[in-house]
């Protein structure tokens, strides 16, 4: 009989725990990383943004710095509610930093902590 309830603790923990990791894995394919990299200038960051401004997107976190004559971004955005497809605000940010002169990798937050997993 003492097994009963500590199966169904068991139950209910594995179901809590699922549900947390589901939510998770939907609020990590709402969100993606931003990174660029190039060299110092005026304007690199307002560009970005512009970009991400005009297709709805939300920046939730940003960290920038420079490095002698070397910008660096990485950014962290909600596309939730994106006016285009994730495949074209990735394809039009990737055009900007190729005009722009910058390196731009776009990839979802989840298959970004998948290839930084150690």
């Amino acid at each position: 009989m003492k097994n009963k309830p500590a199966n169904a603790n068991v139950r209910a923990l594995a179901t809590q725990t699922r549900a947390v990791a589901d939510s998770r894995r939907e609020t990590a394919q709402d969100r993606i990383v931003i990174a660029v990299i190039g060299c110092d200038r005026p304007g690199i960051m307002a560009g970005v943004t512009a970009v991400l401004a005009a297709r709805s997107a939300n920046i939730l976190d940003v960290s920038q710095t420079i490095m002698s004559d070397l910008f660096t971004m990485v950014m962290l955005v909600d596309i939730k509610g994106i006016n285009c497809k994730f495949a074209a605000l990735k394809q039009e940010l990737e055009a900007h930093g190729a005009k722009q002169e910058l390196s731009i990798i776009v990839q979802h937050e989840e298959i970004f902590r998948a290839m930084h997993r150690v």
